[in-house]
């Protein structure tokens, strides 16, 4: 089964006119286990804002400069390059749609099949992705506030660096987001946040899938935001939001080297009048520590869709974002390491209890 291709309008992919004081391009590729890819993202993002305002986009850590980014891993690798590429000219136009922004960046199409394509400065690492969107999830319509819509699509995706080319066919999210600016730094609100993308094993349309938003703080969610899903076999469908529970966590250091807290193990769990989708999340690969107090990863999943009494299960691949305005979350890996030791230290008490116990009865069974 493929699903409809639901595209949105070109006005909603293109800045405002005026623009407003920042604009984001994402592309996201989960690509199958086995395929020596875990996931490729690569974005543009264009500052408009006047100096001295704050971007609401700091919040992922851009803001700062317009820039270009090509960052990808594998189970043993990751790779981020982004290079400030200040000085250009966007041009946009909206029949037919394309924005370009000197040879950096490139996007274009209509009625759900788009190219984006990136370059860094001397094109020695390049990123090109061909959409075929599936289903749309609006994050946030706030218009010149802020305005956030991506795609869930199949992609066709060629990642080169440096002369190695990677051609890939898989799952992808294409997304457009634009905002306001603050007089102060929204990135000090004593919030988290974490975002997973889910795209699944054995699935009957290319763009099965499912992703969802939540916001915490001090390691648990306060806020599910948002979430949707397409299982395989159902059309696309809003959740009530994502609540997520860290099972196991590292600790890491983010780009500044700051200690932060790195997943291992996670519990997702996404609700709807008609049932609850829970899933078991393990990290894949290693952590591209570039967001502030938190990283980007691929993991895999196993998950089990209850409905009416009924129970489907599914596994699959995925790519997660977190990002750390409290400074509480690199706390959370000491707090579970401890009851972590704690369970583990009670179990080995048992096990010598047991030990003892079996050794005492054999030994008087043997005397008598």
């Amino acid at each position: 089964m493929i699903a409809p291709i639901w595209s949105v309008e070109n006005s909603h992919l293109l800045p405002f006119a005026p623009p407003a004081a920042w604009d984001g391009w994402f592309a996201i590729a989960i690509p199958a286990r086995g395929s020596g890819l875990r996931w490729c993202k690569a974005h543009f993002y264009n500052l408009s804002a006047r100096t001295g305002a704050y971007p609401f986009s700091l919040l992922e850590a851009l803001g700062k400069r317009t820039e270009v980014m090509i960052a990808w891993a594998d189970e043993n690798e990751v790779h981020v390059h982004d290079v400030g590429v200040d000085g250009g000219a966007l041009a946009c136009f909206s029949s037919p749609l394309a924005i370009a922004y000197e040879d950096n960046f490139l996007f274009e199409g209509g009625a759900g099949r788009y190219e984006m394509s990136f370059a860094l400065p001397g094109k020695r690492r390049t990123a090109n992705f061909r959409f075929e969107a599936g289903w749309p999830i609006w994050w946030s319509r706030f218009g010149r506030m802020l305005q956030y819509v991506g795609l869930h699509s199949r992609v066709s995706m060629e990642l080169a660096d440096e002369g190695l080319l990677r051609p890939l066919d898989c799952f992808g999210v294409m997304e457009h987001v634009t905002g306001a600016a603050a007089p102060f730094d929204i990135s000090r609100a004593p919030v988290s946040y974490h975002w997973d993308v889910l795209a699944f094993d054995g699935a009957t349309s290319p763009f099965d899938s499912a992703a969802g938003l939540s916001i915490g703080f001090g390691g648990g969610t306060a806020i599910p935001l948002k979430a949707a899903a397409c299982l395989p076999g159902s059309h696309p469908a809003g959740m009530r939001g994502l609540w997520v529970t860290y099972r196991e966590v590292t600790e890491g250091e983010d780009a500044e080297g700051n200690p932060i807290m790195v997943p291992v193990r996670w519990e997702g769990v996404m609700r709807s009048r008609k049932g609850t989708l829970r899933y078991q999340a393990k990290a894949a690969t290693p952590a591209a520590c570039i967001l502030p107090g938190g990283a980007m990863l691929g993991f895999d999943f196993e998950c089990a869709w209850r409905s009416a009494g009924a129970v489907k299960t599914f596994t699959g691949t995925g790519f997660t974002e977190y990002g750390d305005f409290t400074g509480r979350l690199k706390g959370t890996g000491r707090r579970l390491t401890t009851i972590d030791e704690e369970k583990a230290a009670a179990e080995v008490r048992r096990l010598a209890r047991l030990t003892a116990g079996g050794a005492n009865g054999a030994g008087g069974a043997h005397g008598s």
